[in-house]
């Protein structure tokens, strides 16, 4: 194993510890030693990866979200390429959108205990904030990119806020639950539920 690899183990070994620490007794509870203890590290090893645990709980959030935007923005574009030459069905063609959704929700439940705890009451109160940040600015994107697809019917405010909340609830949803769908029929549960139904073919 390599230096690099070490540190890449390290990162990930305290961030893991930390995540299940703030599952178990809740973020403002959670200390560096309880950190290091755990993960069977020094204090000093913590300080060469993160300032604190405040430093600590952004770089994990920024990083869940980070992929959330890149997965994100390629549904986006596909979503463009498919409102410009529509399918006849959208959950038969790769190029929809529909397929881009399961890839986000994968990752979802790839990553479901770290976002199961950050969303959480022991978790941090302004991730979900950021969450809806996120996605209102990946929404006024994809708004301005498929403006000629969109029905007119709300002003384009209204718009995406219920896209917005509406998406953080169902994500929410679904990750709390005890036995959840998987990411094709929740993605699948989307496409049908008409959220999206302000995006039509041409």
């Amino acid at each position: 194993m390599n230096r690099q690899d070490k540190k890449n183990l390290t990162r990930t070994k305290i961030t893991t510890v930390f995540i299940s620490l703030v599952h178990q007794k809740g973020f403002t509870n959670t200390t560096i030693s309880d950190i290091t203890q755990q993960a069977g590290l020094s204090r000093g090893t913590f300080y060469v990866y993160f300032l604190d645990k405040y430093d600590l709980l952004e770089k994990v959030e920024n990083n869940l979200l980070k992929h959330i935007e890149t997965l994100s923005t390629i549904t986006i574009s596909k979503t463009v390429s498919w409102l410009d030459n529509p399918s006849d069905d959208i959950l038969s063609t790769p190029s929809s959108p529909y397929f881009s959704l399961i890839n986000i929700f994968n990752y979802l439940g790839n990553n479901r205990f770290f976002f199961q705890t950050l969303l959480s009451e022991n978790g941090d109160k302004q991730f979900i904030y950021k969450m809806n940040c996120l996605l209102d600015q990946l929404f006024k994107k994809l708004y301005t990119n498929t403006s000629d697809h969109i029905l007119q019917a709300l002003p384009s405010d209204y718009t995406i806020e219920l896209l917005t909340s509406s998406l953080v609830s169902i994500i929410d949803h679904w990750l709390q639950k005890a036995n959840p769908e998987t990411p094709s029929d929740v993605a699948k549960i989307l496409i049908q539920s008409r959220l999206f139904a302000v995006y039509q073919p041409a």
